[in-house]
């Protein structure tokens, strides 16, 4: 007959070898999970943060054609005398050569810049081109090209002017190669209408390779890369299949990829396909001029921190069940009631709750192991409130961070897909900080930045509010603001003007623009959020042209 003690033994044991069994599952399961919750992240955070320097650099691009766009228009005195005046037209182009080779030198990668008139009305060779005749020489002008030499439908030779103006609205065209200087470009068209007719274009033809270079450049694990697809699925920049190629003829592997991109879907979760006998995944992003940057990477190495994980936690299993069967059996009525409290604990954890406490302690190698288990637990949780609050908090004005509103865009795209939320965003841009950090330090300046913040969460308390860059500001409304949005804005630009009005170094002087969300135009949450900062752009524009009329 076996003895209690033995039974008890044997129970004590059963119990021990169970609750590893637990621990270890939970934990295979939670490296699944949460590796490959990281894995996502570490892909999607690179490429969103990629994505966001390619459209800064696309946005800085699209201004400066925007401001060479704008003076000339302004500067017409007509388009009647533009069609009869041939002295005129001449007196108007010298006017604008200056303005045109300014902003080209001031824009990063500008190749060539031209303000090209209507051929319809004028001479077949009306307008400017600048130019330069290697990638880092000087400008030149150079003689327009000959819209007489060419048929409007011919896209390779003069496309660059008559589809701007046949989609009325400002173009990226597609990249190409420059034979003349042996460098590929990219151009940025804007239409010029005047007395509600087309003046003309107004273009800069940008080097390629400063979009390559952003391109090239991100890596991710050990083989990981990205690479730049245009809207129609054709590839743009990639390393090993030459630009203009469409990535459905490549491999029929990557027609699903192809497919994908055309969709313009997006998300937190990973894309996967194969290529080459290699299982991949890949996130990306449709950037500001619609082509779309892949970050991908194998899969093997993307699963290679989660499969470490898991061979670490089944070899501390083993290494725990082996000692918990040895001091079982060496103190089984000791044991009893701390492993009671260690296996609750242990299932607690497994299911995320950290907040455990292991009160019932022996001065023996458990009572050590329940300890070092509580240590574990309570650096563990510390570091998670360390980390959240470093992730989506800025630290200069204490409003959510730019990683936090990455965090709200994917949820809102969420529910966009799965609901009909009503929101809007009102995009703001201090204006005058960089003067302030020059004149007067960075200090001031970052006083600069949270009376700003002050103002704004003063006016949207019930909003949450992210500081998205250095003097850029994100709101997004929902509920009681959106409801009234014309009263808070209306209230911003009183206490604007009030500050203003009072002047000094806390005056302040705030562009913004909104955007309320359409569920029948916008696709994804960029739509409202483009529409929101080019309605601050234009606020910020007519700001400084209040400000050069008063002066």
């Amino acid at each position: 007959m076996k003895s209690i003690q033995t039974k008890f033994i044997a129970l004590i044991l059963s119990c021990v070898l169970l609750s590893s069994v637990v621990i270890g599952g939970a934990g295979v399961r939670i490296a699944h999970t949460v590796v490959d919750r990281d894995s996502a992240q570490i892909m999607n955070l690179l490429c969103s943060e990629k994505a966001c320097e390619l459209d800064a650099l696309f946005s800085r691009i699209e201004q400066s054609v925007k401001t060479l766009a704008l003076y000339t228009a302004d500067h017409m005195e007509s388009l009647e005398r533009l069609k009869t005046d041939e002295a005129y037209m001449q007196e108007y182009t010298s006017d604008l050569k200056s303005v045109a080779v300014t902003a080209a030198n001031n824009t990063d990668g500008a190749l060539a810049v031209y303000v090209r008139f209507n051929p319809d009305f004028t001479s077949p060779t009306s307008g400017l081109f600048w130019s330069r005749t290697t990638r880092n020489g000087s400008f030149q002008e150079l003689t327009p090209t000959d819209f007489s030499t060419y048929s409007p439908s011919d896209s390779e030779h003069v496309g660059w002017y008559y589809i701007p103006v046949n989609n009325g609205a400002a173009t990226w065209m597609a990249p190409y190669f420059n034979q003349n200087i042996g460098v590929e470009m990219v151009s940025y068209v804007i239409p010029i209408y005047k007395d509600n007719e087309t003046a003309g274009v107004v273009g800069m033809d940008i080097d390629f390779s400063i979009i390559e270079d952003v391109v090239n450049g991100t890596r991710v694990y050990d083989s990981g890369y990205a690479f730049l697809a245009d809207s129609e699925g054709q590839v743009v920049c990639h390393r090993e299949i030459p630009m203009g190629t469409p990535m459905a003829n490549v491999d029929a592997s990557l027609i699903p990829v192809a497919a994908e991109l055309e969709n313009g879907t997006t998300g937190s979760s990973l894309f996967s396909y194969s290529w080459k006998g290699k299982k991949k995944e890949l996130s990306f992003r449709t950037l500001r001029n619609e082509m779309h940057l892949a970050v991908t990477a194998p899969v093997s190495e993307i699963d290679a921190a989660r499969n470490s994980l898991i061979l670490h936690i089944l070899t501390a299993l083993a290494l725990i069940s082996a000692l918990s069967v040895a001091l079982t059996v060496l103190f089984t009525r000791r044991l009893i009631r701390p492993l009671k409290e260690l296996n609750e604990a242990a299932k607690k954890i497994a299911e995320g709750d950290l907040s455990v406490t292991i009160s019932n302690q022996t001065k023996d190698e458990v009572g050590t192991l329940a300890d070092s288990f509580q240590k574990t637990v309570d650096s563990l949780q510390k570091y998670i409130t360390y980390i959240n609050g470093l992730a989506y908090r800025d630290p200069l004005t204490g409003v959510k961070n730019k990683t936090a509103y990455l965090e709200a865009e994917r949820q809102m795209e969420e529910r966009m897909r799965t609901g009909q939320p009503e929101f809007a965003v009102v995009v703001m841009d201090i204006n005058g900080l960089k003067k302030v950090n020059d004149t007067c330090g960075h200090d001031f300046g970052d006083i600069l930045i949270m009376n700003a913040c002050k103002l704004i969460c003063r006016t949207f308390k019930r909003s949450a509010v992210y500081r998205v860059g250095g003097d850029e500001f994100v709101v997004i409304l929902e509920n009681s603001d959106l409801e009234h949005y014309a009263e808070l804005l209306e209230a911003f630009s009183r206490e604007i003007e009030e500050s203003c009005s009072a002047g000094g170094s806390d005056a302040l002087s705030i562009a913004r623009g909104i955007a309320i969300y359409d569920r029948e135009t916008d696709l994804v949450f960029a739509n409202v959020f483009k529409r929101a900062d080019d309605a601050m752009y234009q606020n910020k524009a007519a700001m400084k042209a209040q400000r050069k009329g008063t002066v």
